[in-house]
């Protein structure tokens, strides 16, 4: 019999088998008769989905679903996969636990719409979109209604040699009181920084394992870029990293990153720079590929010096040395 009672409440229970899957639960149900028809329904249902293809039934999956085995099977093994799996999520929450493939045109509007309705910026916008037609693209879903919005790239905030040494001196010379007792150590690291051009984090999880003063090269294991580099150090940074090594000290830096960037907002008040929104610690490193260029070094050297995954990236510093293009038109009037 494909449908019993069961239990001391007398509930009815179907068992049936389709397609050598079998099924066997509580319909919920204490009459026999109401039992049958959840039953025939489960039936059907499952007939249908077995005729489904793969695309098909991925297309009736819950977003909240499609997250938990977009993250099982492609992001958990990558570096940022947590940051994207708390991306869709608060994307869920903004669309809803809704089919996948009910992320239409009319959804995705409505998401940018919210999204800049709370403030938020071109870029992170397309974070949010990335993150979702990555997912859909990971269960052969429809996509191609999703277009990133175009960015505005703005300026490229390069520090002056004046403007680092202000800092470097009002960090390092300051007498500072006790709250403000690594602000030397921000000083030291503002000039590793602009000398490296690596980014703040790849600077502060720095090891001295990883720094070979025989070679004069600084090797970066884990980086935004996800590959691997060796910088050669200048006289400047070298010095520094050399200074800093203590006795049994493992890093050359122990401040974390808040630290540094309450000494860096300390010297950008100081100097009167708090309305400019580029003058932050990531300047640094766009100084480092400005100063490259002007010395004629090629992008594709700049390239692997900084770790862009491509030669796209690094392309947005081109425009600083126009000599090559000045030669150009020489060449032309020749």
């Amino acid at each position: 019999m494909s449908v019993y009672k069961r239990g001391y409440k007398a509930v009815f229970y179907m068992n049936f088998t389709v397609d050598g899957v079998r099924v066997t639960r509580s319909t919920g149900k204490f009459t026999k008769k109401e039992a049958k028809l959840i039953e025939a329904v489960e039936k059907k249902r499952m007939m249908v989905d077995g005729a489904l293809s793969p695309r098909e039934k991925a297309a009736r999956m819950l977003l909240s679903t499609a997250i938990q085995k977009t993250y099982d099977e492609r992001w958990k093994d990558n570096k940022d996969g947590n940051k994207s799996q708390r991306i869709a999520e608060r994307l869920m929450d903004i669309i809803g636990d809704i089919p996948i493939s009910k992320i239409d045109d009319g959804v995705i509007k409505g998401l940018i719409s919210k999204l800049e309705g709370s403030g938020i910026k071109g870029a992170t916008v397309n974070r949010y979109l990335a993150t979702i037609k990555t997912l859909l693209r990971h269960h052969r879903q429809p996509w191609e209604h999703i277009k990133l919005k175009k960015e505005n790239k703005g300026r490229i905030r390069v520090i002056s040699r004046v403007e680092e040494s202000t800092i470097v001196n009002m960090l390092r010379n300051t007498e500072h009181n006790s709250r403000r007792y690594y602000f030397p150590e921000v000083a030291d690291l503002v000039e590793v920084l602009v000398d490296s051009g690596c980014r703040l984090s790849e600077v502060l999880d720095l090891r001295y394992e990883d720094i070979n003063f025989e070679t004069n090269l600084i090797t970066i294991w884990i980086n935004k870029g996800d590959r691997p580099r060796s910088i050669p150090m200048t006289e400047r940074v070298r010095t520094i990293l050399k200074n800093r090594k203590c006795d049994g000290a493992s890093k050359p830096f122990s401040i974390d990153i808040h630290q540094a960037g309450n000494g860096w907002d300390w010297s950008r008040k100081i100097m009167g720079l708090m309305d400019d929104t580029e003058f932050v610690l990531h300047a640094l490193r766009h100084t480092t590929a400005t100063r490259l260029i002007d010395k004629g070094i090629d992008l594709y050297t700049v390239k692997e010096w900084l770790g862009h995954s491509t030669i796209q990236v690094t392309e947005r510093y081109a425009h600083l040395n126009p000599d090559k293009l000045v030669h150009a038109a020489t060449m032309l009037e020749a």
